[in-house]
């Protein structure tokens, strides 16, 4: 069910009562897949029986409808794949985060002055205190990333030593890899505690074309943050094999920061529409 918190302007939508919502900012009839979504958003409030939408909620609409900037977040740990992200309208700026396995997102209205830190916080960076590696590069390929997942996932979980044993013979044996760069990846993939794609997407200003910038972060626990160099972000379809280049460097929590930061554009960067 969705939900609304209007003292703190936030609201629990799945995609459903965004589709609705979206007929309804373009004027069209809900189409018979979404009356139940319709009825739901009817039964809380924020849209009438006549399907006027209510004031607070219409920036949200307005935004998601019209959007500046646009950011998706992909976060991947142990309960799969989850999407978060936020998007920056003419006249209001929200973050959303999922829930792993539930099919809404909250949406929370933040001010742009302090979005990096809200999408610091959904990404959970903080401070590892992490000592710096043997190796603060790791160099392989696509292939023997993917044959370490796999080494990890048929290994006996509950007897690390032999897990990471098995671990760094299949990665010496696929990919050449030798000491430190072998022992410093095979514990990275061992602390694996997920990763997140980040990308920010907007309007350009010269050619009214859509830039894209992004990043690639692994979150290992107790050995750091490492930032996935290649395959670069973007990612275009069909650009990435088995034989592509996997470049992982060692990055420390303030530099990832400034990552998040360099991601969002300027207002130069930005359409001349765009309010100031």
């Amino acid at each position: 069910m969705p939900s609304f918190d209007s003292g703190r302007d936030r609201y629990r939508f799945g995609p459903e009562h965004l589709g609705v919502l979206g007929c309804l900012y373009e004027g069209k009839r809900v189409t018979s897949d979404l009356v139940k979504a319709r009825q739901e958003l009817q039964a809380i409030g924020v849209i009438s029986d006549d399907d006027v939408v209510i004031p607070e909620l219409a920036r949200l609409t307005d935004a998601l409808a019209e959007p500046i900037v646009l950011v998706q977040i992909e976060t991947t740990g142990g309960q799969g794949m989850t999407n978060h992200g936020a998007v920056i309208g003419n006249d209001a700026c929200y973050v959303y985060e999922g829930w792993p396995g539930e099919p809404e997102s909250e949406f929370v209205r933040t001010d742009p002055s302090t979005l990096v830190w809200s999408l610091a916080r959904v990404v959970g960076l903080r401070d590892r205190d992490a000592n710096p590696p043997a190796v603060a590069v790791v160099t392989t390929t696509i292939g023997v990333v993917d044959a370490g997942f796999v080494a990890l996932s048929e290994a006996d979980t509950g007897d690390v030593e032999e897990a990471a044993e098995q671990l760094r013979a299949v990665l010496a044996v696929e990919g050449g890899l030798a000491d430190p760069e072998l022992t410093v990846f095979t514990h990275l993939l061992l602390q694996l505690n997920g990763n997140w794609r980040m990308t920010v997407a907007w309007n350009n200003r010269e050619s009214g074309g859509t830039d894209v910038r992004g990043i690639t972060v692994l979150d290992c626990g107790p050995l750091g943050y490492w930032l996935r160099e290649r395959p670069a972000e973007p990612i275009l379809p069909g650009t990435v094999t088995s034989d592509s280049e996997f470049r992982l460097v060692f990055t420390e929590t303030p530099r990832v920061w400034e990552l998040i930061s360099q991601l969002l554009p300027g207002v130069e960067e930005l359409p001349i529409s765009v309010e100031r």
